[in-house]
């Protein structure tokens, strides 16, 4: 029994030492203080092995490891880093329903899945002159979709390159967080509350009062909830560096950007073009519009006319009055004479 309180009474001396376990007991003898700060020394030199392991290994071979070896820890080191990428792609279209359904068959193909989704349909009877300042106005229909696609890391270059194909990207925005040693970090604490589990569970297997019972029990509970935190975000992490961000916009355009040519023969041709279609653009939208008002065109017309048909009546109800008065008084100057 002795042994078994000693024990307990050490272990809660240990983790009332460490930040993270803020509710252990306080108190505990010298001995078990140093025996605990012992196995953070230890866990700490641990986790610099693990940091230093190139270095350590190339002293081991005394310093005369060949470029090839060189490389091949580079490589290594490399390939076990845990990078969160995330991109975000402007794109334009002149088919918006095409891409669409375009793009969720390219997700699926590759594995991927959408997370967020937002879809404007527009104005279709809008227009908004494609060379218009900013740039964002350059729509057709207003119609655009803004979407947060979640896709296999290996194969994100992949699914930039086909949307590179079915659409316009106008603008291209990438960063990478290097997120290897909260990584590490939080499977080292795992790792650390995983070995205090153990060592409680057999503590409670030797507890031999309710007292002692109660504490680890209590002590248990802390240490699984902990756990627990940590394998949430283990879990968050691998999720977010095993599946790549693509925040993607589409916008339905008229026509696509296109880039200018340097020059001065390649700006002529640029600019006689956008006249042109502008040109173009005008005349159709003034068809259009005199289509749409054309009920109110009508509307006016047979106004006008009803205003010209009673101007015109009154006008020769006024000019019979006149020619009456004008032949009566001519009656009457005969008479006179």
């Amino acid at each position: 029994m002795m042994l078994c309180v000693a024990a307990l009474t050490a272990l809660l001396a240990g983790c009332g030492n460490s930040s993270k376990y803020e509710n252990a007991a306080p108190t505990a003898d010298t001995a078990a203080y140093d025996a605990v700060a012992a196995e953070d020394v230890a866990y700490d030199a641990g986790y610099g092995v693990y940091e230093n392991a190139t270095y350590e290994t190339q002293e081991e071979n005394g310093g005369t490891a060949g470029a090839d070896t060189q490389l091949s820890d580079e490589n290594a080191q490399t390939s076990d880093r845990k990078l969160i990428r995330t991109v975000d792609l402007y794109t334009e279209t002149e088919r918006y329903d095409e891409l669409l359904a375009s793009l969720e068959g390219q997700i699926a193909s590759l594995g991927g899945y959408v997370e967020y989704r937002y879809q404007y349909n527009g104005n279709r009877n809008v227009y908004v002159d494609p060379y218009a300042q900013p740039a964002a106005e350059n729509t057709f229909q207003n119609r655009s979709s803004n979407l947060t696609v979640r896709i296999p890391s290996d194969r994100m270059d992949e699914f930039i390159g086909k949307v590179g194909e079915i659409s316009n990207i106008v603008n291209k925005e990438e960063r990478v967080e290097d997120v290897t040693l909260k990584y590490v970090d939080l499977e080292s604490h795992k790792k650390a509350l995983e070995t205090e589990q153990e060592r409680l569970m057999e503590l409670m297997d030797r507890a031999e009062t309710v007292e002692e019972l109660i504490t680890i029990e209590s002590r248990l509970s802390d240490v699984r909830y902990e756990l627990e935190s940590m394998e949430s975000q283990l879990r968050t992490l691998q999720n977010q560096i095993s599946y790549s961000t693509v925040n993607l916009n589409i916008q339905e355009v008229r026509r696509l950007t296109t880039v200018t040519d340097e020059g001065i023969p390649g700006r002529i041709r640029q600019g006689l073009s956008n006249t042109f279609y502008k040109m173009g653009m005008s005349l159709e939208d003034g068809f259009v519009s005199f289509v749409i008002n054309l009920p109110y065109i009508v509307l006016w017309l047979i106004v006008i006319a009803v205003l010209i048909f009673v101007f015109r009546f009154v006008w020769r109800l006024i000019r019979k009055k006149r020619a009456k008065k004008l032949a009566a008084k001519t009656d009457a100057e005969g008479k006179d004479v």
